[in-house]
């Protein structure tokens, strides 16, 4: 194990606290710090705690894929689950970069499969994921990618032609795959006769036995929120620190998906969204069940147990956020906190001394919170306000769903389910947060602007309740609502023209088109921005009276694209980073109809790199490639360390873009 890379959790503690001033909860960053995609938590030391970054740990690592006959006889590789848990969950399968032998990469084509035979390649995304990988390569499989599973689908995959003919390669023989960049995907190739010696096959028992006995010590820990990716990660992770099993990562005598198929224990599980391994012997509806009888986890106070016996779906902390509310509009009575709390459900008591605990539980927590909590201090009311409303929301959905159910269990079948479970979740964590001491800190650390999240947020509930309730006007998720606009946005003063063009709902809101920008452009979200029409600036929350007294300044928040774009070839503007003051033009080109199961924003064609964040505006951009395209200088060599490596002006990857436009902003 590569020792080196570990840090101890006083080293973490040590960094958030200075990144964030006053941030003192230790309990919550050590649950972070075990739960992160990007880290390991090493307990081998029963007095200090390590973590080691995954991509110190997978640096170097490697592993097998033993391509099937019809892709040695087709020139092909489909990337698919094969590159887990080698490669950063964030990096979509065909973005990998695969670095051959002769120092070139391999290039990506299109192959046309159907749909039962690519499910091979992508079985361990399970049911849910597997049309989602689909639909994320080429919108058009959704049309395709349904039972009988016999219509063609089209398919990323590498052109490895050259690579198989120059080598010899034989139906058998194997690829060696070494890590050289876990977090960017980036993997180094070479060939494997099936009759060499570069490999150690005698131990192939041991390393299959080695895999089984994690994948039973990750049982061990009772939690099956980890998706395949994430729990071969561990497996590997747990075996490694093992010293009495052998070496899974530098010696594999197997490829990870030939050992699930050689071993019959487990199988591939779908609950929701998530797909994950599981003993083939044990069924998982009891698991499942034992869920629902446990309200999803146990309580943590007699507060919180009164609520799960009355089938409430409350925690003390959405308790106390309630509260807050309530101080901070200066309605300070209890009763009214507890009715909204309750809104649609009944607590039933056994007995009036069970009645008369809970109000004074109740009580001694108000008067708690109404003896620490100074309104003025807190800058998270608003948000506060914005996200009980959701919360709000989410419960009256949930008490629906229970009216109308008649199996629990199923629910947990149902993506629509799940997600409503995720999102409940989130909107907890941020009222969680609220409750903190030092507000600023915690909202530093959320990975969007909370007003951003909340609006999204809103937008998904909506989809999810008319879907969950089986509407006859349900929508896909993401699916347009009304007409569709294609839009060319383009990059002013970028000569040849840096531009993208992008399908959106004609009801998208400015500021989740501000999220679409950045995602399809390439933007990092580090400024400030505005949407410019005529002589009106709309800005997020408005904008500062005395800097902006000679212009008109808007909220952007709530404002729709269709507000200010009705007909085609209008156009407004978008300004990013106020500094580099990078201007766009956003054009709409077209006015379309909605597909009935067109899934929205999608980017359909694009030219050239986004310029790098912080690099002096478009002119600073020019100087930038001119400098890094000329003789060897010292100012070459500063911006070559300031940008991290060259830059190719003419590259753009709509492939990891559409990727990155199916995640949640």
């Amino acid at each position: 194990m590569k020792q080196s890379a570990r840090f101890d959790f006083a080293k973490l503690d040590k960094y958030v606290s200075k990144k964030l001033k006053g941030f003192d909860d230790f309990e919550r960053l050590y649950d972070l710090a075990g739960r992160s995609e990007l880290l390991f938590e090493d307990d081998s030391d029963p007095i200090r705690n390590y973590f080691m970054p995954r991509h110190c740990f997978f640096k170097g690592a490697e592993f097998l894929i033993k391509p099937l006959p019809e892709e040695v006889e087709g020139g092909y590789l489909v990337p698919g689950h094969r590159f887990m848990p080698f490669v950063f969950s964030n990096v979509f399968p065909s973005g990998v970069t695969l670095q051959m032998p002769d120092g070139s990469t391999a290039a990506l084509k299109r192959s046309s499969f159907t749909a039962s035979e690519v499910m091979k390649y992508i079985l361990f995304f399970g049911e849910f994921g597997m049309d989602a990988y689909l639909i994320t390569d080429d919108v058009s499989n959704r049309e395709h990618f349904a039972p009988p599973y016999e219509k063609p689908v089209n398919v990323s995959v590498f052109d490895l032609q050259a690579f198989y003919t120059q080598c010899g390669f034989k139906s058998g023989d194997s690829l060696m795959l070494t890590v050289d960049d876990w977090l960017k995907g980036i993997l180094s190739v070479r060939h494997i006769p099936a009759k060499g010696k570069a490999v150690n096959f005698a131990g192939t028992h041991d390393w299959s036995q080695s895999l089984l006995e994690a994948y039973e010590e990750l049982r061990d820990e009772d939690d099956i929120s980890f998706d395949c990716n994430e729990q071969a990660a561990r497996m590997f992770w747990m075996a490694e620190v093992n010293e009495d099993t052998p070496s899974l990562i530098t010696n594999p005598p197997l490829a990870f998906s030939t050992f699930f198929n050689m071993q019959k224990h487990l199988t591939i599980e779908t609950m929701g969204q998530l797909s994950f391994f599981w003993p083939q012997d044990e069924p998982l509806g009891n698991r499942m069940l034992d869920i629902v009888d446990n309200g999803g986890s146990l309580p943590e106070t007699e507060l919180e147990a009164i609520f799960q016996m009355s089938n409430l779906c409350v925690k003390e902390d959405d308790a106390e956020a309630y509260m807050r509310e309530a101080i901070s509009n200066e309605k300070k009575d209890p009763d009214l906190v507890l009715e909204r709390v309750t809104s649609g459900r009944t607590l039933v008591f056994s007995t009036q001394e069970d009645q008369l605990e809970f109000l004074e539980l109740w009580r001694e927590l108000w008067d708690e919170v109404l003896e620490s909590y100074d309104p003025e201090k807190d800058e998270l009311r608003e948000i506060r306000s914005v996200f009980l409303e959701l919360n709000d929301q989410c419960q009256q959905i949930i008490r629906k769903l229970d009216e109308n159910m008649e199996d629990p269990a199923s629910l947990f079948r149902n993506p629509d389910a799940m997600q409503l479970g995720e999102l409940s979740a989130m909107i907890h964590h941020v009222l969680v947060m609220g409750n903190d001491a030092d507000v600023d800190s915690a909202a530093a650390a959320m990975p969007m602007p909370l007003a951003d999240m909340s609006s999204n947020l809103t937008a998904v509930l909506e989809d999810l309740s008319i879907r969950l309730q089986g509407s006859a006007s349900a929508k896909l998720s993401g699916a347009a609502d009304g007409p569709v606009y294609q839009l060319k946005i383009t990059l002013k003063g970028s000569k040849p023209p840096i531009w993208r063009r992008v399908l959106v709902s004609s009801r998208i809101e400015l500021e989740q088109l501000h999220h679409v920008i950045q995602t399809v452009f390439g933007w990092q979200n580090c400024h400030l921005h505005q949407f410019i029409d005529s002589s009106t600036f709309y800005q997020p929350g408005g904008g500062d009276d005395d800097f902006f007294s000679m212009m008109e300044v808007e909220d952007s928040n709530g404002l729709r694209i269709c507000d200010l774009l009705r007909w085609e070839q209008e156009k407004v503007g978008y300004e990013y980073d106020f500094g580099d003051s990078w201007l766009h033009t956003v054009l709409l080109e077209k006015v379309l109809k909605s597909g009935p199961k067109q899934t929205l924003p999608l980017c359909t064609k694009g030219k050239r790199a986004c310029p790098p964040e912080d690099c002096g505006g478009i002119y600073g951009y020019y100087h930038l490639i001119e400098t890094l395209s000329g003789p060897d200088c010292d100012e070459k060599k500063e911006l070559l360390e300031w940008n991290e490596g060259p830059i190719d002006p003419e590259f753009f990857d709509i492939i990891a873009v559409n990727a990155r436009l199916r995640m949640p902003f």
